[in-house]
């Protein structure tokens, strides 16, 4: 049988089929999650350019790093507890985020050629970075900073490794909310691949 809703108005019984979308039909509103990322900017400006062919890996990331989740921890109450914000999410998961940020770096940076490992590209060295923090840390209810740890290792074209080091860099957030990590941790994460490039420079300088 089919379902019909009427409104009662002053002027009696009013089909509401004749007025398009009737109270009946309406549903609840849902709030979308708010998404970011780093921005349009481009990444800074490489200090001294890589004077090698260089191939990136993927990024790869702790498990609780593999999902669009925005984390943070509540260092002045717990810090051993990982929380995420419940309306706002990356657009994609950190380590991809982080993946094409290098990717936009390290184009400026290697002279003598870049392409991806994944796409067959035939480098003189290649470059594997493991996402190991990438977090907002609440110092306290008026206080907090994005962090970001990652560590990278270097490897030849036969797949032995040449050298490795950890990098960290934090900026302190403009506001203890998503968007105040959002714009911290994307510095941060610049902050971070610029050591990786200064690194990498120095190495093939050594």
């Amino acid at each position: 049988m089919r379902r019909r809703c009427f409104l009662i108005g002053s002027a009696g019984i009013v089909s509401a089929a004749g007025i398009g979308l009737g109270a009946c039909t309406l549903a609840p509103s849902v709030s979308q999650p708010a998404l970011f990322d780093f921005g349009i900017d481009p990444p800074p400006a490489p200090a001294q350019p890589l004077q090698l062919r260089l191939a990136l890996a993927e990024v790869s990331a702790s498990a609780w790093l593999q999902t669009p989740a925005m984390v943070y921890r509540l260092a002045y109450r717990d810090a051993t507890q990982v929380r995420s914000y419940a309306l706002s999410r990356w657009a994609a998961p950190p380590a991809e985020l982080v993946t094409q940020r290098l990717r936009e770096a390290l184009g400026l940076a290697a002279r003598n050629g870049f392409g991806m490992a994944a796409d067959g590209f035939t480098a003189d060295r290649v470059l594997h970075v493991h996402l190991e923090a990438f977090e907002q840390v609440v110092d306290s209810p008026t206080s907090s900073r994005g962090l970001v740890r990652m560590r990278a290792s270097v490897s030849s074209a036969e797949r032995k490794l040449r050298a490795q080091r950890l990098f960290q860099a934090e900026r302190p957030c403009a506001s203890v909310d998503a968007q105040g990590s959002a714009h911290a941790l994307g510095a941060a994460a610049d902050d971070a691949i610029v050591q990786v490039i200064a690194w990498l420079a120095a190495e093939r300088a050594s």
